[in-house]
Order: C-alpha cells, then structure tokens, then sequence
C-alpha cells in the first residue's frame, strides 16, 4: 500500500511540473513569436513658451503680455520619440530642443538679477531648452483586441502605466544677466493606445491610431513638481508609415539658480511621420 502510495504521488508531482514546463514554454514561444518593433515618431512641435519667473525682483511672465521676457515667439522644435517594445514590455526615448528670443519689457520698475528694469525701455531676452527623457512601458491591461500590434484585428484597445526620467537643460538671460542649469526629474503615468483596422473600409489607408497619455512626478534638486500630457491621431498609409498630428505640453515649477527661478511651461502641436519596422 506504501508503494501505491509512493507512486501515485510521484506520478502526480510529475504531472503538476509537467503543466507548469508546459504552461512556462507556452509563454516563452507566445513572447518569442512577439516580434521585436521599433516605432519613431518624428516631426516638427511648435511651441509657444509660456509660464512666469523671477530673479530678485518682481515677478515676469515668460512670454505673455505685461511685464514679459519677451519669448513668447511661435517655434518650431524638432522632436522625436522611439518606441522600443516587445509582448507587453517597451523603452521610449524622446527629445527635443529649441531657442526663442525677444524683448522684455516690464509695466513697473523691478530688477532682474541686480539689473534694474524700468518701464519704456526694452531688454535683450533669450532661451534655449534641451530636453531628453527615458521610459518604461507596460501594456498591463488588453481592453479590446489581442494587444498585439503585428496582428490585425479590427480593434486594439491597451492600457498601461509607465515610468520615466527626464532632464532638462535651459540657458536663460536677460538685460546681459545669464542663468540657467540642469535638472533631473523622476515621474509616473499611463498611457491608452487604440489601434483600429482601416482596410475593410479604405483601400487608402492601412489602420488609424489613437494615443493618449499623461505623467507627473517631480524634479530632484532645485525643482518641484514636474507633468507633462500628450496624444495623437495618427494614418498609417501602409503598416509601416503613417501621418500623425498631436498636442504635447511639459510644464516645470520653481527651477532654481541662486535667485534665479523659472517655471516654465512649453505647450504645442506636433505634427510628423511615424515609421515603424
């Protein structure tokens, strides 16, 4: 009776492994027949720099009217963002970098870093903007669809968080006084992605796209909160190149340099190719 016993527990143990090598080896060959894909958007963000700053005197706004630094001139920022993924798992890098200048001028006399500004009298006024960010992306959740973007199914709907860090380098000066640095920023979000199968209805067009996303956290050093908001519609003409037309804003509070502080905040339209492969 112990034998029996011995046996059909060991048979039984064997089974249950057997189901799991077999359930791990189905996952491994689902996730090795993900192929790996690589997407780039790229194109042109035009920005309008907004926001407000002070350097011991009153405070100006970075691009408004009133008392302003004078930049709040229409820029067209190159900006591009790769997407690596492979099943539910990606790495997303971006970057962009830009230049506005212009003229402060201010409604009361104030200073700006020990420089006295009166009214009636313009100032030379100038930023420049690097930015560069880094993340990690889970398609934790498939609402719709398999998920999976090199399969066709008339609806794919994902949902997922992602994590990131991101710097920034800006050089300001104003009335001859320079300031700027550089700034960390550790941040979370989500994202939702929906890809919708065009063929059955155009000849034109291979699939649309929607993204929509969102991320907030806060700077290391020097800095508070940092959040920035993007999406996008996007045509793909074949499965591999596509048209997309969005919005992104990033917006930074209090960044410091000795009395220095900045708040900016950089809002625009972006518009580029999408190339995927």
């Amino acid at each position: 009776m112990q034998h029996v016993l011995l046996t059909l527990t060991v048979a039984l143990s064997s089974t249950s492994a057997l189901a799991q090598h077999v359930e791990n080896a189905t996952d491994a060959v689902s996730l090795a027949e993900s192929p790996l894909r690589f997407d780039f958007h790229g194109g042109a963000w035009l920005v309008r720099a907004k926001g407000t700053g002070s350097n011991g005197g009153g405070e100006l706004e970075i691009g408004d009217t009133g008392s302003t630094m004078g930049l709040g001139n229409l820029e067209a920022l190159f900006r591009g963002e790769l997407t690596i993924s492979k099943d539910v798992w990606g790495v997303r890098v971006m970057g962009t970098h830009g230049s506005w200048s212009g003229d402060a001028q201010v409604d009361a006399a104030t200073t700006w870093g020990g420089v006295p500004l009166v009214p009636g009298t313009t100032y030379d006024s100038s930023l420049d903007m690097s930015w560069l960010a880094f993340e990690g992306h889970w398609d934790a959740i498939t609402l719709k669809g398999d998920g999976k973007r090199h399969t066709n199914d008339p609806i794919d709907l994902v949902f997922g968080p992602h994590i990131g860090v991101a710097w920034l380098d800006l050089d300001h000066s104003l009335a001859g006084v320079r300031n700027g640095g550089n700034w960390w920023s550790l941040y979370g979000g989500c994202e939702l992605s929906m890809v919708v199968d065009l063929k059955p209805f155009t000849d034109l067009l291979h699939s649309l796209t929607v993204d929509v996303g969102g991320s907030i956290g806060g700077t290391v050093a020097n800095g508070g909160m940092f959040w920035k908001v993007g999406g996008g519609l996007g045509l793909n003409f074949t499965p591999n190149v596509g048209l997309n037309v969005g919005y992104r804003i990033m917006e930074y509070k209090g960044l410091t340099d000795n009395t220095w502080d900045l708040s900016p905040s950089f809002p625009g339209l972006f518009v580029g190719l999408n190339v995927s492969f």
